[in-house]
């Protein structure tokens, strides 16, 4: 027997023919009764109202997209139109009922992520039905605290039932991207952790990802106290372009979908260790600047 072929998930934002789609998944979560409290299906003409109102550049919808066939969707959608609530979207997620449990939902939720930091979003909340345990577990899994329940909230199947209320603190997001992420990214994610803590989350990867971190950058790494000999350079993907806030290269000639930033610093392998030691100086002072930007109030 032949194993099965992983698929490939590409997410992208949602265009006008994907529309038919997007009510054909919408309504099956209304049919299964697991999703929403929504109980009669959605029409064409509700549907492109409801996108017609997701365009103004804030309030996004992805789609994921399976071997040419569209297998969910996210949206951010507007908690209140009070100005306070500026910061806050509200989320919505469905996916359709053949890809369940196969990654799509975390790719959607994890894209989205990345898409409401870009917008300047704060937070996002979403309402979930209780008894849907499977996107629960989901959302925690994906960092999503749970707040409260509203008890008995809405009427489904003749009976009144539970809905959970979630909600996710956006912290800034920073992805350093080089060629093999043994040298300059790995520095430049491990001062950034620093000056930033918990405030900032951040990642670096390789478009080729080497063994280990350079002998060197783990030397001089060492003399200011930060510890990488344990770091392992890893591979870029799809996944982490797409929750990535804030893409920045190091000044390698890396090929991303994205760039907001490139350092423009020399590779470090190979080099005496003091021109290592003026590399590491001038990857410390970007992350320090970029810290007190991203996170001011966070002690440098």
């Amino acid at each position: 027997m032949k194993a099965a072929t992983p698929q490939t998930t590409t997410i992208r934002e949602a265009r006008e023919d994907d529309l038919a789609r997007i009510r054909e998944i919408y309504n099956q979560g209304i049919a299964d009764g697991n999703a929403t409290l929504d109980v009669e299906p959605k029409s064409e003409e509700e549907i492109a109202l409801w996108f017609g109102q997701h365009r103004d550049g804030r309030y996004t919808v992805l789609v994921a997209e399976r071997d040419g066939a569209l297998a969910g969707w996210a949206s951010l959608n507007p908690y209140s139109h009070r100005c306070a609530y500026a910061g806050v979207a509200d989320l919505s997620v469905y996916v359709a009922r053949e890809s369940r449990g196969s990654g799509v939902g975390a790719g959607l939720l994890d894209a989205i992520d990345g898409v409401a930091r870009r917008a300047g979003f704060h937070k996002i909340v979403l309402f979930a039905l209780a008894e849907n345990s499977a996107g629960n577990a989901l959302y925690r899994k994906l960092g999503y605290r749970d707040v409260g329940v509203f008890a008995e909230q809405g009427r489904l199947g003749g009976r009144f039932v539970d809905v959970t209320i979630k909600e996710k603190l956006l912290h800034p997001s920073v992805l350093f991207v080089c060629r093999h992420n043994t040298g300059r990214s790995q520095m430049a994610e491990a001062f950034l952790r620093y000056f930033g803590g918990d405030s900032i989350e951040v990642a670096s990867a390789g478009t080729i990802a080497a063994d280990r971190p350079d002998p060197g950058v783990v030397a001089v790494m060492a003399e200011v106290g930060i510890d990488i000999s344990r770091a392992r350079p890893k591979l870029l993907s799809p996944s982490m372009l797409a929750r990535a806030g804030r893409i920045i290269t190091m000044g390698c000639d890396v090929d991303v979908p994205r760039l907001d930033d490139d350092w423009g610093l020399p590779d470090p392998k190979g080099q005496p260790l003091d021109r290592v030691r003026e590399i590491r100086e001038a990857v410390r002072a970007k992350a320090a600047q970029l810290a007190e930007m991203l996170a001011p109030s966070t002690p440098s």
